[in-house]
């Protein structure tokens, strides 16, 4: 049996890949070769459908004429989000029955989702109640969030941890169910939900929402350690591990004076939360940041050829993190998300390196 720790290669954890190869982690837009994603969707904008499908996430159907459809704004099935996992754990279908080996009794025979149930159930990520996993459901967020805190639980070996005063900030968390609040947590914690004003609990999510909530729990599984300082992206998480934090909020809106995934960033508050998350305290301004760095880095450089992955860059008024080739990404501007974009872009460097 493949072992679910088989990760399938991300833009984020390529990007050693990219480094070696001199270029940035570039792709393709594969949305726009879906002919129901519009190219206003917000999906399509944020690159989050491009993302989602360059890590084999999520795929779209035939439609019969040699073109795609991914249906973006349905609500997301419970065997749609056992597969979308599965494909997350890089568990190869054929190691699966196509026969229901589940105590379950509503997964018919022939059901193209039987071996991801197969999986989900052997795996402890799905389960059912008294008989029933009910496969053809949408799937309720809070729902979803639990999905994920078992997939860490018992596929990625990892507790999930979550802080539930991060739910008082939002006007439904009361309608969230006990036995789903501290997934809930976990989840806003992490910035896989609450994003938006609401948190929607009882709701079902669109298969789009679902790829953004996925891209970022599968940059989240990338960057957990093996034991001995390395993530399975073959990265260092001791020295990189900010930048990484900072890559799972790529879509994310700018919003000037943010710090959070419940508000959205600007460009030092981007830098404030990651590095915050590794125990790391830092001003709110790009300029006392880099005044800082100056006088208490780990390591200061003053020329832009000497960056290396997951340094601080500043730049007037602006900084963001380098990621190789090249590239920064970042909370750039009012009007474009999180994302990463050309050194040049930003004008004069004024210095970088990493605390």
């Amino acid at each position: 049996m493949t072992s679910p720790r088989i990760r399938i290669i991300s833009c984020t954890s390529a990007l050693a890949l990219a480094l070696a190869l001199g270029g940035a982690c570039a792709q393709p837009a594969w949305a726009s070769s879906f002919t129901d994603v519009p190219a206003d969707h917000w999906a399509e904008t944020s690159g989050i459908i491009d993302r989602a499908v360059a890590q084999g996430i999520i795929k779209g159907s035939d439609n019969g004429d040699g073109t795609m459809s991914l249906r973006p704004d349905s609500p997301i099935t419970r065997a749609e989000a056992a597969t979308m996992l599965m494909r997350i754990a890089g568990a190869d279908e054929g190691d699966y029955s196509g026969i229901n080996r589940t105590p379950f009794v509503d997964v018919p025979a022939g059901q193209w989702y039987i071996p991801a149930i197969n999986w989900a159930a052997e795996t402890g990520v799905l389960t059912g109640s008294d008989g029933f996993v009910r496969p053809g459901d949408p799937i309720t967020r809070q729902e979803f969030a639990c999905m994920l805190t078992k997939y860490l639980a018992n596929v990625a070996h990892t507790e999930a941890s979550g802080d539930e005063s991060r739910l008082a900030g939002y006007p439904d968390q009361h309608l969230i169910a006990s036995w789903a609040r501290p997934a809930m947590a976990w989840a806003v914690t992490e910035g896989i939900l609450g994003g938006g004003a609401r948190l929607s609990p009882e709701d079902s999510a669109t298969r789009a929402e679902t790829a953004k909530m996925l891209v970022v729990f599968s940059d989240l599984i990338d960057a957990l350690p093996d034991g001995d300082g390395s993530s399975d992206s073959g990265i260092d998480t001791s020295s990189s591990s900010a930048v990484e934090i900072a890559l799972r909020f790529e879509g994310y809106p700018y919003s000037y004076g943010g710090a959070s995934p419940e508000t959205g960033f600007d460009c030092s508050g981007l830098v404030m939360y990651a590095y915050s998350q590794i125990g790391i305290s830092l001003p709110h301004s790009a300029g006392a940041q880099l005044e800082l760095l100056r006088a208490n880095g780990k390591r200061f450089v003053t020329d832009a050829a000497d960056l290396q992955y997951g340094d601080l860059a500043f730049f007037p008024g602006h900084v963001a993190f380098y990621i190789g080739g090249g590239q920064v990404f970042g909370a750039r501007r009012e009007g474009a998300p999180a994302s990463a974009g050309n050194l040049e872009w930003f004008g004069t460097f004024l210095g970088g390196g990493q605390f």
